[in-house]
């Protein structure tokens, strides 16, 4: 499919609808907020937002997107196609001039996230190779313009989002443990046998270093979603599969030679999740973890370090999250077109667009720049 490469650029958009946010909210850098979205006449695109909440473009994408990842050290960002998507866009943040497209493999589809190295130039994307009923890990070259340079495995079913930790050399892969396949569209295939894990594996040669599984009794507890704070605390963001007359935890924790952790909250906010968690983000010093549950039209905040519960934010349909400058700060985009900033201490909100009446809808993730 052709892109199409014309941009609403700034001084064809709305007026911001938060004058003075950056001193209002101590935003020690200028910031750009990337998310793909959806409008009602059903076109896909990927679009950027400053700061101050001017829109910088509207990219228009060959199909939905999910998650975009910044390259290090280079001003590029990476925005992946939702699963069973075969596409992937790098693209320039503050333009939206597009440095290229990438396609899955025969055989292969993404699940939607990616991770770069640290010196910028392999790219690490989730990927499903769907005849044999295997995660796999498509690793791509961005200095060969993105070439598929060699795959690993992923060490599950499943692979959903993946993290480069802080030594360069492991990778650490949310292993949901659900198969699918594009000929049976979004239908789960394996709900009674499913077994997802957290698998660290080796980014040079594929091998499999740790990895940390569930109780059996919780073996539908889909890890989907994940945020590692920079001392590789792994902060996880869990999706039940299981009974729906059983309230489990739906964020946890893990770190080194630990089992994974669940982190227990009250009662009623585990309830307003619905089993369903869509993103995790840490705040800019890894101090706050932000959970979204879309389906609830709640977002959660959580302390890792203690295992705690912190406190909630009602947003319809919120799911895009991302660190937004200081303890406990955060951006949060929505499925109804909103684009808000709360602190998770003081409980204040602030809305930087909506674009709700133009039937815009923020998908799954948001990344700050």
């Amino acid at each position: 499919m052709t892109i199409d490469r014309r941009r609403l650029l700034t001084g064809a958009v709305a007026a911001p609808l938060a004058l003075g946010l950056r001193p209002a909210w101590g935003l020690g850098s200028p910031r750009v907020f990337v998310s793909a979205c959806g409008d009602a006449a059903g076109r896909f695109s990927v679009r950027a937002v400053a700061a101050d909440g001017r829109l910088l473009f509207d990219l228009a994408l060959p199909g939905r997107g999910h998650a975009a990842t910044r390259r290090p050290g280079h001003n590029e960002v990476v925005v992946v196609a939702r699963r069973p998507g075969r596409f992937m866009l790098a693209i320039d943040p503050l333009t939206g001039d597009v440095a290229g497209q990438i396609e899955a493999a025969p055989g292969r589809h993404f699940y939607g996230h990616a991770a770069f190295s640290p010196d910028g130039r392999w790219l690490f994307v989730a990927e499903n190779a769907y005849a044999e009923g295997r995660g796999v890990i498509g690793v791509y070259d961005a200095v060969a313009g993105y070439r598929r340079s060699r795959e690993l495995p992923s060490h599950g079913i499943g692979p959903h989002e993946l993290a480069m930790l802080s030594d360069g050399r492991r990778l650490v892969v949310a292993n949901g443990g659900i198969r699918t396949h594009p000929e049976s569209g979004r239908r789960k295939l394996n709900l009674e046998t499913m077994r997802p894990s957290l698998a660290y594996v080796d980014a040079a040669n594929g091998a499999l270093l740790q990895r940390f599984t569930l109780p059996g009794e919780l073996h539908r507890l889909s890890i989907r979603h994940m945020a590692v704070t920079a001392d590789d605390q792994v902060c996880l963001a869990l999706q039940n599969e299981g009974p729906r007359d059983r309230l489990v935890p739906l964020a946890g924790r893990q770190r080194g030679e630990a089992p994974i952790a669940l982190m227990p909250g009250p009662e009623d906010v585990l309830r307003r999740m619905r089993h369903y968690t869509g993103g995790a983000a840490l705040d800019d010093g890894g101090l706050v973890l932000a959970v979204s549950a879309p389906r609830g039209g709640l977002v959660s905040f959580w302390l890792p370090q203690e295992g705690r519960w912190l406190g909630s934010l009602a947003v319809p349909d919120g799911c895009g999250l991302a660190g937004a400058g200081g303890a406990g700060r955060f951006a949060v985009s929505s499925g109804a077109g909103r684009l808000l900033l709360h602190d998770a201490f003081s409980g204040r909100s602030e809305t930087l667009r909506d674009d709700g009446r133009s039937g815009l809808a923020w998908d799954n993730h948001l990344l700050a720049v």
